[in-house]
């Protein structure tokens, strides 16, 4: 059933004068329950207008990535997170979302910086390294929006719809996944979109050669907190002007094995924390 809420003005006034109520131009809201049918033809409307709408252009964006590692101070008895990267980084990117790619090329500037705590790193080659977990993918996996969960998964998920004007929010909940809000215009294309991660979920990963573990890694990714905001340029194609993250990794476990099956590298129980910014120059 629709709630229809009025947003009415009231004027008060002193003790010494009658309280009036002004007419005013009254803007109407409209919030309803949605079915996982009329969701799903949403959804649909929304992930192919972002599919045919996203600009093919190159932008300058300004990216900005921090990691740290949780460590025991064992005089003072307490934890504490030490720096892994701190980084302030120009690029040139590209984003095609059918086929789920990603283009981005260091622009040299003297407003470039990167700090990299290279004593942690060095045991690592190539994707083994935690950095890749901690930067890249935490870029790549949220510039490609069609493919977030709510909007793939939606038998997991409640919906409710507020309409206002030519603008419509949809805010999504899912006790085992994620809650928040995608905020779309009269032709579907997203102004925003917000969410939070509700349940703790296991990622497990390996990789084998010849039959042999090369690598073990899992972990736990207890927290994600997403915001994304999105404009129009002159064409009226979508583009993503701001993208905040914020990711805890718990547990982190990893096994590096030589050609004999020996390990090489262990890790166990790690902690980790990381923030991107992305803003469009």
């Amino acid at each position: 059933m629709k709630n229809i809420l009025y947003i009415v003005l009231f004027l008060f006034c002193s003790s010494a004068v009658f309280a009036q109520i002004e007419d005013t131009e009254m803007e109407e809201m409209v919030i309803e329950r949605v079915s996982k049918k009329n969701m799903l033809d949403i959804i649909n409307n929304v992930k192919q207008q972002t599919y045919k709408n996203y600009t093919r252009s190159n932008y300058k964006y300004v990216v900005i990535q921090r990691a740290f590692i949780e460590k025991r101070d064992s005089v003072k008895k307490t934890d504490f997170y030490d720096t892994l990267v701190n980084s302030r980084l120009d690029y040139d990117v590209s984003i095609n979302l059918p086929s789920k790619k990603i283009n981005k090329s260091k622009i040299n500037t003297n407003l470039n910086k990167s700090q990299l705590n290279e004593k942690f790193f060095e045991r690592y080659s190539g994707n083994d390294s935690p950095l890749y977990w901690l930067t890249e993918i935490v870029l790549r996996k949220y510039v490609n929006i069609p493919e977030l969960d709510f909007f793939n998964n939606i038998t997991d998920y409640q919906f409710d719809r507020m309409v206002k004007g030519k603008v419509t929010t949809v805010s999504f909940f899912s006790e085992n996944f994620y809650e928040g809000e995608f905020v779309y215009d009269e032709k579907y294309n997203l102004k925003s979109i917000t969410f939070h991660l509700n349940v703790p979920y296991p990622i497990d990963h390996s990789q084998m050669k010849n039959g042999k573990y090369m690598f073990d890694k899992n972990w736990v990714y207890k927290t994600e907190t997403v915001k994304i905001k999105f404009k129009l340029d002159a064409q009226q194609k979508i583009y993503i002007d701001t993208l905040e993250a914020y990711e805890e990794i718990q547990n982190y476990n990893f096994k590096r094995y030589d050609s004999t099956g020996k390990i090489t590298i262990e890790d166990k129980g790690l902690n980790f924390r990381s923030f991107l910014n992305l803003e469009r120059k």
